[in-house]
């Protein structure tokens, strides 16, 4: 009698399922308009494929109306993905079309860490608090 050899598809594991990985909170993204001429950007959470949209939907506005200053401020960023940092270098492109000064204050350490790895670190300016940052 020909017996069938057991199939990967017959394997009924006993291992209870995985438990899932708590999906991180949405960015947090606030605008504060410091002066006429100069906003604060806040930004707290992950900035990543799911959260970058948020960043450049406050930021083109503000971007597009041309000479003034943009502060994004990523001190409460505890995540930045390639889609974040994608966010950060086309509004930087953005600001230099339209004559907008953007600059960064206060990256968190995770922030600082991606900037420097791929060499953004050199072409955003960032400032330690919105007061240190020029007009």
């Amino acid at each position: 009698m020909n017996q069938r050899q057991p199939t990967q598809e017959d394997h009924v594991s006993t291992d209870p399922p995985a438990p899932k990985k708590p999906r991180a909170a949405p960015a947090d993204v606030q605008v504060h308009t410091a002066a006429p001429d100069r906003h604060l950007v806040t930004v707290t959470g992950h900035l990543d494929l799911h959260t970058a949209h948020h960043l450049a939907d406050a930021l083109q506005p503000l971007l597009d109306r041309g000479p003034h200053t943009v502060l994004v401020d990523l001190s409460g960023v505890t995540f930045l993905d390639s889609t974040g940092l994608t966010c950060l270098i086309t509004a930087y492109r953005t600001a230099r079309s339209t004559g907008a000064r953007l600059s960064l204050i206060a990256p968190s350490q995770p922030v600082r860490k991606m900037l420097e790895l791929t060499g953004v670190d050199q072409i955003l300016d960032s400032y330690p608090s919105p007061e240190a940052a020029p007009d």
